[in-house]
């Protein structure tokens, strides 16, 4: 029995050794560039996003973004904006302050978008259907609001300097998106209820043209479904309500994404958002590698010891004073530079020849308003009785 014991107290001694012995230094510095990699990997999808975030707050200023849900994607109304030069790029510590210029081209495929051009198309055919539009205007009033918030925060971002924007843009607009989208989800139960006037328009065209949007009368059997059809979406909005924020998540993006596909002119040469994401690299150069350094000495200290990381830090203190011959921490000059511009909004005004008056719940069961009101249609059957038994 002492011998078996003496045996399992020496098999624990030497477990319990092998456990506290520490990794190889080969282990440690498979450790070291692992992580170094990953976390590059990630500096480079930072500032490309960075470089995204920073198009996006040219593009709210240019302020071509649908936000007008009365003219053009949504309707046929061409809204008039104002052509507006963009800085970029800006040399921030040189006096006179210069930059280059972007700019984005008023043509047809800037104010266009695919979704709300399919909704506009749909709404002007003869055969538009009532319940359809229903959804189309959520749809629709739901994109204009990201619009809209998008429009506000980026240009009040592009108001802080450029630098700011690139470093520290993504923490910012990730928490404003994220009370933009709780914001959503609340609006889209407003709409869900407010955009049930749909239920009580019927088309009266004759199948060619546009179509022509009438109330239905009080004492109708379209009356009667569209009451019916109030009801039912009423306990619809129960059982859907749960996948409420996957609609607005969705839209959320598709409105973010959108953003990034308008097209540009930087110093008189087309462009677009993986230009100015390039030239985020170019230009930022030393910022970014001055982020890779640090993260470089700090993961030299943590996985392979004191003197790996001060030979890191020596390392990167000759290259940065030039006795390697690199060029990491060397600036690269900007060209085509001209005085900065006013960072003022551009100017949108949306001129129709025609606007629909929205009516109230009241107006369209006909309780209150001109047209077809209750008073009138109660008239109507009392003056067709009275008709009917003078016949008799």
């Amino acid at each position: 029995m002492s011998d078996t014991a003496a045996l399992d107290q020496k098999f624990q001694e030497l477990n319990n050794t092998t456990n506290t012995e520490e990794p190889s230094y080969a282990s440690k510095v498979i450790s070291f560039v692992t992580q170094t990699l990953i976390l590059c990997l990630a500096i480079i999808i930072y500032y490309g996003f960075s470089g995204a975030l920073l198009y996006s707050c040219k593009l709210a200023q240019s302020n071509i973004l649908p936000t007008e849900i009365k003219c053009e994607p949504y309707t046929e109304y061409k809204p008039t904006i104002q052509e507006k030069q963009t800085n970029i790029f800006t040399d921030t510590f040189i006096n006179p302050q210069n930059s280059m210029k972007l700019n984005f081209p008023h043509d047809k495929f800037n104010l266009s978008n695919k979704l709300l051009d399919m909704f506009r198309d749909y709404k002007n055919e003869p055969e538009s259907n009532f319940l359809a539009n229903y959804f189309i205007s959520i749809a629709e009033a739901l994109i204009q609001f990201f619009y809209l918030c998008m429009n506000f925060t980026l240009n009040m971002m592009n108001q802080l300097p450029e630098a700011v924007i690139v470093v520290f843009g993504i923490p910012i607009v990730s928490i404003i998106s994220t009370i933009i989208l709780i914001i959503s989800n609340f609006y889209i139960l407003f709409l869900w209820f407010a955009n049930m006037k749909w239920f009580f328009k019927s088309n009266e065209n004759n199948k060619h043209g546009a179509p022509k949007w009438e109330d239905v009368p009080l004492i109708s059997f379209n009356f009667f479904i569209a009451c019916c059809l109030v009801v039912t979406f009423l306990i619809i909005f129960f059982i859907a309500f749960g996948f409420f924020p996957f609609i607005t998540s969705i839209l959320s993006l598709y409105c973010g994404l959108s953003c990034l596909s308008y097209k540009s002119v930087l110093n008189g040469n087309n462009a677009g958002v993986f230009t100015v994401i390039q030239d985020v690299f170019k230009y930022y150069k030393v910022t970014i590698m001055f982020v890779f350094s640090v993260i470089v000495v700090s993961t030299a200290f943590a996985k392979l010891g004191p003197i790996p990381g001060i030979f890191s830090l020596i390392t990167l203190g000759l290259i940065y004073f030039g006795l390697l011959g690199l060029s990491i921490y060397k600036p690269i000059n900007k060209d085509h530079l001209s005085s900065i511009t006013d960072y003022e909004q551009a100017i949108k005004k949306c001129n129709t020849s025609y606007i629909e008056k929205s009516k109230s719940w009241l107006e369209i069961i006909g309780l209150r308003g001109g047209g077809k009101n209750i008073t009138k249609q109660l008239k109507d059957i009392h003056k067709k009785f009275i008709k009917s038994n003078s016949h008799m």
